[in-house]
C-alpha cells in the first residue's frame, strides 16, 4: 500500500476523534467503515458517508471524497466514478471552491443520460448541482436556465421528489435576489408536490426553513413561527445539520422578533455548535461575536459583556503577567475582534471608564499584532539583507532620542482625549435628561387626554341612565295611563287632540329609545345601526301599508363609528325615509348600506323626483340632514334617480 494511502487512512481514522457522535446515521457507518476489508463494500460505504456532506466536517468529508475517487478509479464503475466526482465537488463546495465543484461536475453531466433510467438520478444530481455552483456565485440568471428546463424534465418523468426540490430550489434563488413574495409562490407548489413520508422529508424540511425565511423576511411573523415549528421536528428527524443549522438561524429571528429571547438565544447557541461541528471550528470568533451581538440587540448588553470578556480570559496562560492582566486569548487577532467588540459595548451600556480601560487595551493589541507581524517581517530581513543590521542599529538609537517628544505628545494626545470624553460625557448627560423630560411631557399629556375621554365615557353613561331611569319611566307611564282614558261624547277637537297626545307619548318613548341606544354604545357599526334602522321600518310601515319598504346590506368590511356619528347617521336615515314616505308619492322606499373600504347608504325611492324637496326646504329636515352631515365631516346629496325617483346619498368625505 503506498505511502499516500497511509496518509489517507490516517486522517480518516483520526477525525472520528474530534468529530464523533456527528449524527446517529453517520457514527453507523464509520463503523462500518472501520470493519470493512472488501474494497467494493468500503467505496460503498465511503459513497454513503458523502450523501452525508451537509452533517460531516468539511474536513472529514474532503478525506472521504478523496479515498472514494480513487476507489472507484481502480474498479471502473462509471455510476460510482460519477458519484464519487459528485462527492468530492460537493466537499469543495464545503470550502467555497466553486469552478473546482464545476470542474468536476460538468464531464460528468453528458456521461449520464436522463432517458437511461439507470443514471437518471445523476443526471438530476449533477445538472441540479451544477446550477446550486452558479447560484453561490449570485450567476442567477444562469443557475435559473438550468432549473427551469431540469423542472420540465422532472415533470416529464412524473418524478414529484425532484420537481418538489427544484421549486423549492428556484424559491431560495428568488430569496437570495430579495424577492420573498416569489419565492413564496414556488415554495407554495413544492409543498404541494412534496407529500407526507420519510421519501420527501428532505424537500419538506427545506422547504418548511424556506417558507418559515420568506414570512420572516416580510414582516409576518405569526406565519413564520408556524412554518419554522414544522421544520424543526424534521430538521432533527433527518440529522441534516446544515438544514438544522439554518432552521436554527431562521428561528432565532422569528423568536427574537416575537419577543422570545432566551429560545432565540438557545437557538443562536445550537446554530454556532453545529457550524462548528460541520466547518472545524473555522468560523469559531465570528459565530461568538454574532452571539455578542445578539445579546446587544435585544437589551443584553450585560451579557454580551461578559461573554466577551469570558471569550478574552480563554486560552493557554504561559506567564504570571497574562494571569494578572485576566487576558489570557493567545492570538492578537481574537483579541483585536473582541476588545473592538467589547469597547462598542461599553459605550452603548454608557459605562465610560471601562470603556476607555477598553480603548487603551485594544490600542495595545493592535500594537501587538503589528509589532508580531513587523518582527516577522525584520527577520526576514536580516537573513537576506545582514548589511541592513547597522542601519536598524542607528534607527533604534534615534528612536531612543525622540521617546521623551513621543511622551510629551502622548500626554497632550491623553489629556485631550480625556477632555473630549468628558465633554461626550456631559452632552450625552444633558440630552438624556432632556429627553427624559419630553417623555414626562408627553406622559402627562396622555393622562390628561384619558382622563378627559374617561370623564366623557362616565357622563355618556350617566345621560343614558338617567334618561332611561327618569324620563324614560315617565314616558312609559304617560303611554300607558293615556290609554286607559276614554272620551265618551267628545267633539272632534277633544278626539283630535287625545289622539296627538297618544302619538306624541309613543313618539316620545321610541325617541328615547333610539338615545338611550346610543348612549349606551361607545361606537357603533354600520351593521348595528342597520339593525336598529330596520325595527324603525318595521314599526313605521304600519302607517304605509301600501309601500314596500326594504334595507339592503352589502356590508363586506363593518366599519365602526363613534356613537355621536351613530346617531346623527340614524336620524339622517330615519328623516330620508319619512320624507320619502310623506312626500315623494312612490311605492318603493330602499334603504342601501354599502361598505368595504369604504361606506355609502343611500335611500332611494320611485316617487314623483327631486321637485317635491323645494316643498321642504322652508322646514327643518332637510336643513337637520345637512348639519348633521357636516358636523360628522360627511358629504350628502340628492338627486335625480334613474326611474324617475329621488335617490338621497351620504359617505364620508375622507375614507
Amino acid at each position: 500500500m503506498s505511502y499516500r494511502k497511509y496518509h489517507i487512512i490516517l486522517i480518516i481514522t483520526l477525525f472520528p476523534v474530534f468529530v464523533n457522535s456527528q449524527t446517529r446515521t453517520i457514527d453507523s457507518l464509520r463503523k462500518k467503515l472501520w470493519v470493512t476489508k472488501d474494497e467494493s463494500n468500503r467505496l460503498g460505504i465511503l459513497l454513503s458517508l458523502c450523501d452525508e456532506y451537509q452533517s460531516l466536517n468539511r474536513d472529514t468529508l474532503y478525506a472521504y471524497a478523496i479515498e472514494a475517487r480513487d476507489l472507484a478509479a481502480v474498479q471502473k464503475n462509471k455510476r460510482q466514478v460519477s458519484l464519487s466526482a459528485l462527492a468530492l465537488a460537493n466537499a469543495y463546495m464545503q470550502w467555497g471552491w466553486v469552478d473546482s465543484a464545476l470542474a468536476f461536475i460538468e464531464p460528468q453531466i453528458p456521461l449520464n443520460s436522463i432517458t437511461d433510467p439507470s443514471t437518471r438520478d445523476i443526471y438530476f444530481k449533477l445538472t441540479r448541482q451544477k446550477a446550486m455552483c452558479l447560484g453561490s456565485k449570485s450567476d442567477f440568471e444562469k443557475a435559473l436556465a438550468i432549473f427551469f428546463p431540469l423542472l420540465g424534465e422532472a415533470e416529464k418523468y412524473k418524478d414529484t421528489l425532484n420537481m418538489g426540490g427544484i421549486m423549492n430550489t428556484v424559491g431560495s434563488i428568488a430569496i437570495a435576489r430579495g424577492e420573498p413574495e416569489e419565492a413564496l409562490k414556488w415554495i407554495q407548489k413544492a409543498i404541494t408536490f412534496s407529500a407526507a413520508g420519510s421519501k420527501y422529508n428532505p424537500v419538506l424540511a427545506a422547504v418548511y426553513v424556506n417558507a418559515a425565511n420568506a414570512y420572516d423576511r416580510i414582516g409576518k411573523t405569526d406565519s413564520a413561527f408556524y412554518y419554522i415549528q414544522r421544520a424543526m421536528p424534521i430538521c432533527r428527524k433527518l440529522e441534516n445539520l446544515n438544514y438544522l443549522a439554518t432552521a436554527l438561524r431562521v428561528q432565532t429571528s422569528v423568536m427574537t422578533k416575537k419577543g422570545k429571547l432566551d429560545e432565540a438565544e438557545a437557538s443562536l447557541k445550537e446554530m454556532i455548535n453545529i457550524r462548528n461541528l460541520t466547518s472545524g471550528g473555522g468560523f469559531f470568533v465570528d459565530d461568538n461575536l454574532q452571539l455578542a451581538d445578539f445579546y446587544a440587540n435585544t437589551g443584553q448588553l450585560d451579557k454580551a459583556i461578559a461573554f466577551c470578556r469570558k471569550q478574552l480570559q480563554t486560552g493557554n496562560v504561559y506567564d504570571t503577567a497574562a494571569k494578572e492582566s485576566a487576558t489570557f486569548t493567545n492570538d492578537p487577532k481574537m483579541r483585536l475582534a473582541y476588545f473592538q467588540a467589547l469597547s462598542k459595548y461599553y459605550k452603548q451600556a454608557g459605562m465610560y471608564p471601562e470603556y476607555q480601560e477598553t480603548l487603551e487595551q485594544l490600542i495595545a493589541a493592535k500594537d501587538s499584532f503589528y509589532e508580531a507581524n513587523s518582527a516577522q517581517a525584520i527577520a526576514d530581513a536580516e537573513a537576506k539583507y545582514e548589511v541592513q543590521k547597522k542601519e536598524n542599529t542607528i534607527l533604534q538609537q534615534k528612536y531612543g532620542l525622540q521617546r521623551k517628544n513621543f511622551f510629551m505628545y502622548g500626554s497632550l494626545g491623553l489629556l485631550a482625549v480625556a477632555l473630549l470624553t468628558a465633554y461626550f460625557i456631559f452632552r450625552d448627560y444633558r440630552r438624556r435628561q432632556q429627553l427624559k423630560m419630553e417623555l414626562a411631557l408627553a406622559e402627562e399629556k396622555r393622562n390628561a387626554a384619558n382622563a378627559v375621554k374617561a370623564a366623557e365615557e362616565n357622563e355618556r353613561v350617566r345621560i343614558a341612565a338617567d334618561l332611561h331611569d327618569n324620563l324614560g319611566a315617565y314616558a312609559a307611564s304617560l303611554s300607558s295611563n293615556v290609554n286607559y282614558i276614554q272620551l265618551s261624547g267628545a267633539d272632534s277637537a277633544s278626539n283630535n287632540a287625545f289622539r296627538e297626545i297618544k302619538n306624541n307619548s309613543t313618539a316620545i318613548i321610541s325617541e328615547l329609545n333610539d338615545t338611550i341606544w346610543v348612549l349606551k354604545k361607545e361606537a357603533l357599526s354600520l351593521t348595528a345601526i342597520s339593525d336598529r334602522l330596520k325595527v324603525f321600518v318595521s314599526r313605521i310601515h304600519k302607517s304605509y301599508p301600501d309601500i314596500n319598504i326594504e334595507v339592503i346590506e352589502s356590508i363586506g368590511k363593518d366599519h365602526q363609528l363613534p356613537s355621536s356619528q351613530a346617531f346623527h347617521l340614524y336620524r339622517i336615515l330615519q328623516e330620508a325615509v319619512n320624507n320619502s314616505l310623506k312626500h315623494s308619492k312612490g311605492k318603493n322606499v330602499i334603504v342601501n348600506i354599502i361598505a368595504d373600504n369604504n361606506w355609502e347608504v343611500t335611500v332611494t325611492d320611485d316617487g314623483i323626483g327631486i321637485d317635491y324637496l323645494q316643498s321642504l326646504s322652508a322646514g327643518n329636515g332637510l336643513t337637520n340632514m345637512k348639519e348633521r352631515s357636516k358636523e360628522a365631516g360627511w358629504n350628502i346629496s340628492w338627486k335625480k334617480a334613474g326611474s324617475g325617483g329621488t335617490v338621497m346619498k351620504v359617505s364620508p368625505t375622507t375614507n
